[in-house]
């Protein structure tokens, strides 16, 4: 199981970076396409609204209150809940990273409950922008994701040496066997389904 999942790993990773350059490659024919005459402070305004915008997520204040709250919760401890994964992929890990473990271990206790209130405004709300399939199925994901993540971590703990090392045997082309945890293989499985759709 684990050889399969070394290769899923590596089919998943070719195409998020080819789907990420083909991205990148759209943005640029398209700058160059309104290339022309711009107000420097008026492009600099344009990017810090921008940022602010990913940053705070004004647009979906502005059309849903209630789903901001989740929306925010949710893009905050998912931040947290990533950065503290780093451990199992940096060696030696950097003390900031050290840094963010408890804080990325209330995110990861936040994270499933911020998804669940996003699914539910989800389906209550009429409006098909919301409640469109890739996002329900994205929001699925996440959840099932980070419901495995919180089980392990509770009750069923992998042995995460075992885990630090398929990480890194991966990441160094070094394979290294699989955890001998069905709910660790699980978890990176539907991890690994996650991640083509992250450039959109």
């Amino acid at each position: 199981m684990g050889t399969i999942l070394i290769l899923v790993a590596y089919c998943v990773f070719a195409a998020f970076w080819l789907r990420f350059f083909a991205h990148v490659l759209v943005w640029w024919r398209a700058a160059q396409r309104l290339r022309g005459p711009a107000d420097s402070r008026a492009t600099l305004r344009a990017c810090a609204l921008t940022a602010l915008d990913a940053v705070l997520l004004f647009r979906v204040l502005n059309a849903n209150p209630a789903l901001w709250i989740g929306e925010w919760a949710f893009h905050a401890s998912f931040l947290l809940v990533v950065l503290r994964h780093l451990r199992f992929f940096l060696d030696p890990v950097p003390l900031w990273v050290w840094w963010l473990q408890t804080p990325g271990l209330v995110g990861g206790y936040i994270l499933p409950f911020a998804l669940a209130y996003i699914l539910g405004i989800r389906l209550l709300t009429k409006h098909e922008k919301y409640a469109a399939p890739a996002n329900m199925f994205l929001v699925t994901l996440v959840l099932l994701i980070s419901s495995l993540g919180l089980v392990m971590h509770i009750w069923f703990k992998p042995n995460l040496v075992d885990v630090k090392l398929f990480a890194l045997g991966i990441l160094s082309l070094h394979p290294a066997a699989a955890p001998a945890s069905l709910l660790f293989v699980l978890h990176v499985a539907l991890a690994l389904v996650l991640v083509p759709f992250l450039p959109t």
